[in-house]
């Protein structure tokens, strides 16, 4: 039960922005795959899963402290990488000249939340195992 409230409380409400891209571009005929694919929506996936893992382990007691450790601290060390790319992303909207790759910075992004979402998933997944 665990893991479908995560799936549904925070995968789906962390996906929210890109599925209400998605149907902005259904409608729009000028819409690039580049509007389409943003990676904001995927930073804020990613921060909305590492945020949950703390929020979910941060209460509870678990005979393996070291593993519980360890996952908050990769999460926090993930939260610091997506606001990281999230404040380049931001950067690069004001700044005039575009010096920054924003294909690297999307791909980044990307490959860093199913990263997150694979972790997440790997969390509740123990977390469901354990309150049987």
């Amino acid at each position: 039960m665990i893991k479908t409230k995560w799936l549904i409380y925070t995968v789906v409400i962390g996906l929210m922005p890109f599925f209400i891209r998605t149907f902005i571009a259904l409608f729009d005929k000028t819409g690039t795959l580049e509007y389409w694919i943003n990676e904001t929506d995927f930073i804020g996936l990613g921060l909305v899963l590492n945020l949950s893992i703390i929020n979910e382990l941060e209460d509870k007691d678990f005979e393996d402290k070291i593993w519980k450790t360890r996952n908050i601290g990769f999460s926090v060390v993930s939260i610091v990488l997506f606001s990281s790319i999230l404040a380049i992303v931001t950067y690069s909207d004001f700044k005039l000249n575009k010096d920054i790759n924003k294909t690297t910075v999307k791909i980044c992004s990307i490959v860093l939340a199913i990263v997150s979402f694979i972790f997440s998933y790997s969390i509740y997944n123990r977390l469901n195992t354990l309150k049987k």
